[in-house]
């Protein structure tokens, strides 16, 4: 892939994941604020509405006023006193009880005591009647400071000089815990954002890599193609070139390069017709069509010209074939790949080896072995031999015959069968592939 495009990419990532680390952060610290929020008032509010239904608790306050008794509520029975402490009670430190009269005055004025220089800014507000209200008032005492409430005013409907009933209760403490909480919380959004930047740049290089490596794949894959279809088609075109410079030679004369030209032209249409369950693997387009299947007659019947061949080699070829279950799979397909494992098999074998065809059935699989007692494969080879293009030498000798894509071919049939094609040594020399088939989907 081209260095600027690939560079383009990740920082597209890039910038892609920033934004998105930071969508989430903004959309979590807005959710977390309004929840803490809603919940650090709500008991606040709460107390509020409850105080404002209490008949008796306004009644004390009107009597207070009446005698300018401050202190007339600790003279109360312990039934009163328990209403005016409990859950739904006045708490004298952090609320407060206003009796406006029509006019807009406080009228209560001496028993808020000294509490009245810091409401001095107060006004009566009848518009948000019955309904919590937020407040800030300037402190007299400290114009600095500022005083934070939150407010619910009921009409008092009594023959009194009493017009409105107005509960205060003091939110500072929450209002700086509050933004205490948001400082820190920006904070925190702000430090890993910044550690998110750093992830997201290792997240877009990660990104980088299956696309760099299937890029990379691709190309090899184009290159080997080229040049595994250059070769045949050149011999094609130099038999047909030499048919034309001997025009008057007749067939007889001429069957060698045209058996040539013959000969070649069926490597190519194998060689396309294995770039093309490649390609159909590759795009999901390979369906695997799974019927019920005996495999015992179907091992026998594959066995038996793979066993003539090696007769005539003069190799053993010796069928194991145990599998007495009925398994669910593409015949076809699974014809195929033991067709590239025992063609390989006699392929990479000499005379007087062995080769062991083996079925059976064990643990709900259907395992299927191909052993020959030739050449080894080395550790690193087995990294790679499934591998489209692969040979062992990464020579482009056609001495065998293949092109390095049979072995992708059956790994790709296998593991959309949900098995497994795995290659290993057989003591003391050769190699053993085993093909592990689920007998149900």
């Amino acid at each position: 892939m081209n260095t600027e495009i690939s560079r383009k990419q990740r920082w597209k990532f890039f910038f892609i994941n920033v934004a998105a680390f930071a969508g989430v952060f903004l959309l979590l610290g807005f959710i977390t604020l309004q929840l803490l929020q809603s919940s650090a008032y709500r008991q606040t509010d709460l107390s509020l509405s409850q105080m404002a239904k209490n008949d008796r608790l306004i009644e004390m306050e009107i009597t207070r006023y009446q005698e300018g008794n401050p202190f007339l509520s600790q003279q109360q029975t312990p039934d009163d006193l328990q209403m005016s402490n409990g859950p739904e009670g006045n708490n004298r430190f952090n609320t407060q009880i206003i009796l406006w009269s029509k006019e807009g005055k406080i009228l209560n004025k001496e028993v808020l005591g000294g509490r009245f220089t810091e409401l001095a800014n107060l006004s009566l507000d009848t518009s948000h009647l019955n309904s919590i209200q937020s407040l800030n008032l300037k402190n007299s005492t400290a114009e600095s400071q500022k005083l934070a409430f939150h407010s619910y005013t009921i009409k008092y409907d009594q023959d009194s000089e009493v017009a409105y009933v107005q509960f205060l209760a003091n939110t500072n403490q929450i209002a700086d815990s509050m933004k205490t909480f948001e400082t820190t919380l920006i904070l925190c959004m702000v430090v890993f954002w910044l550690l998110s930047i750093g992830l997201s740049f290792y997240i877009s290089k990660m990104n980088m890599k299956p696309i760099m490596s299937s890029w990379r794949k691709q190309q090899e894959f184009v290159e080997n193609a080229s040049h595994e279809l250059r070769t045949p088609l050149a011999i094609i075109q130099n038999s047909l070139q030499q048919l034309f410079t001997r025009p008057e030679n007749t067939i007889m004369e001429e069957s060698e390069p045209i058996a040539q030209a013959l000969n070649e032209t069926r490597r190519l249409s194998g060689l396309t017709n294995d770039l093309l369950t490649l390609a159909r693997s590759d795009s999901n387009q390979l369906l695997v069509q799974k019927a019920a299947l005996d495999p015992q007659p179907f091992i026998q019947q594959l066995a038996q010209p793979f066993q003539e061949i090696a007769a005539m080699q003069d190799k053993r070829f010796v069928l194991e074939n145990f599998a007495n279950e009925t398994v669910l799979v593409d015949e076809k397909r699974v014809h195929q790949v033991l067709v590239i494992l025992l063609d390989n098999a006699l392929k990479y074998t000499d005379a007087k080896d062995k080769i062991i065809l083996q079925s059976e059935i064990s643990n709900d699989h259907w395992l299927i072995e191909v052993k020959n007692s030739g050449a080894s494969i080395s550790d690193e080879d087995k990294k790679h031999i499934f591998e489209r293009f692969y040979r062992e030498d990464q020579s482009r000798s056609k001495e065998t015959g293949g092109y390095g894509l049979g072995l992708a071919i059956a790994k790709q049939v296998i593991t959309q069968h949900k098995g497994k094609l795995t290659v290993r040594d057989w003591q003391p020399q050769g190699v053993i592939f085993q093909i592990r088939l689920p007998l149900k989907n």
